[in-house]
């Protein structure tokens, strides 16, 4: 049961690391504040995963859903891949590996 919770381990680095870059290239404090925010609990909730807490197995794919679906949103509006493209694929195949290796 650890390959769920190593692939939330990923994306929420990834989301903490998309935060860091945001802040950084655009002095975006929004990115530094949400990126920072979502990541640290997706880290959380992936730990929670690998010890096989029911919390972690509840709020990783929650977490992993909303970012999916605002990145969705932004695509849409903006029609830019990058970031909003990139982090929706990226979150898809998050979800799509969490359920496919939970079972």
């Amino acid at each position: 049961m650890k390959a769920p919770g190593v692939v939330i381990l990923i994306f929420g680095f990834i989301v903490l690391g998309g935060g860091i870059i945001g802040y950084t290239t655009a002095r975006s404090m929004a990115s530094l504040i949400a990126g920072g925010t979502f990541g640290l609990l997706l880290l959380v909730s992936g730990l929670g995963v690998l010890r096989g807490n029911d919390m972690g197995f509840l709020i990783a794919p929650l977490l992993t859903g909303l970012l999916t679906a605002f990145f969705g949103y932004r695509l849409v509006q903006s029609g830019e891949f990058m970031s909003s493209g990139l982090m929706t694929a990226l979150g898809l195949v998050t979800l799509i590996l969490y359920f496919t290796l939970r079972r």
